[in-house]
């Protein structure tokens, strides 16, 4: 009897634990938990994340919460959803998104929550209407230049050439002219990481790196390529109007509040910077090319401008 009644105790105790876990579902989107403790159903999402959200969509709804590796993730997977989310009183960005930026740029909350209203600051007047004409000119030229390097004659898949194109643009814009990698092996394998890290970006934010292993390597190559070139970028002097870049402003800022360099913003800002330029400028190309009634249209548009291409190539040139 002395053995049964401490028996019957902690069963009922682990009866009304369920009840409450069960209880407090009740009030929240549905739960995948997984059967194993702690690690919940992180095996299953980590093997397959995209296929593994698209079942649960199916199965719970829009909404519904994934427990796995200690942490609870809800996925909100239609528009009006989103919009509910995002405009709640209740939503803090700066708080929403410090987990996601250290797992994803390795910047400690208390850094990045000191430092995030002044560098938004900086960044806001750098990129407002008044600086816009000058990185305009600073994007054609460059664009100007990788469509030369590209040459006249062959075939790439429309996604590769978008990608060929911005990421050298906006690394020499945004940080140093001449940063961007020359030599071709080293060119494929900043082009390896930075795929790899930006289509895993959305995972890498939420999952521990012990379950994204080519993720979390590829982050590891990006901050050692951006701490290796720091002094560099801090050096640099535009040859033609003495401007400082955007992240020479931004080291400036963060020097200035800590007493420390971060190549990790540079990561930061150069996913920020192509993350959404990258697919936006594949859609409309496909689309344009896809419809030769708007392209001739946007074509025309451009000649009644600029004129036939060779005085494009001659105004380039005076940019």
């Amino acid at each position: 009897m002395e053995l049964i009644f401490p028996t019957v105790i902690i069963i009922l105790g682990c009866i009304a634990f369920l009840l409450l876990l069960q209880w407090k579902n009740l009030r929240g989107p549905p739960c995948i938990r997984g059967w194993i403790p702690w690690i919940g159903a992180g095996f299953e999402f980590g093997k397959a994340p995209l296929e593994f959200i698209e079942k649960a969509r199916i199965k719970y709804g829009p909404i519904f919460t994934v427990f796995a590796m200690g942490t609870r993730m809800t996925f909100v997977t239609e528009e009006e959803g989103i919009n509910v989310f995002l405009k709640s009183k209740e939503v803090n960005f700066e708080l929403a998104v410090q987990n996601p930026v250290y797992r994803t740029a390795s910047i400690p909350k208390n850094i990045f929550f000191a430092l995030h209203e002044k560098l938004y600051i900086m960044m806001k007047g750098k990129l407002g209407t008044f600086n816009l004409c000058q990185f305009a000119g600073q994007l054609t030229e460059e664009l100007h230049e990788q469509l030369e390097n590209l040459g006249t004659h062959g075939t790439i898949d429309l996604n590769n050439l978008v990608r060929h194109l911005l990421y050298p643009v906006s690394v020499n814009i945004l940080f140093k002219k001449g940063l961007f990698p020359t030599n071709k092996r080293k060119i494929m394998e900043f082009h390896q990481y930075f795929q790899v890290y930006d289509e895993g970006f959305e995972h890498g934010s939420q999952m521990p790196e012990c379950l994204l292993r080519n993720w979390s390597k590829s982050k590891r190559w990006l901050l050692a390529f951006f701490e290796k070139n720091i002094p560099d970028i801090k050096t640099y002097k535009s040859e033609k109007d003495n401007s400082m870049t955007l992240m020479q402003d931004l080291l400036n800022v963060i020097e200035t509040e800590t007493n420390e360099e971060s190549p990790n913003y540079g990561l930061l800002l150069l996913w920020a910077s192509l993350s959404n330029a990258v697919p936006i400028a594949f859609w409309t190309l496909g689309f344009v090319l896809s419809h030769p009634n708007i392209h001739r249209t946007i074509m025309e548009g451009i000649s009644s401008v600029f004129g036939t291409a060779g005085e494009v190539t001659s105004y380039l040139q005076t940019l």
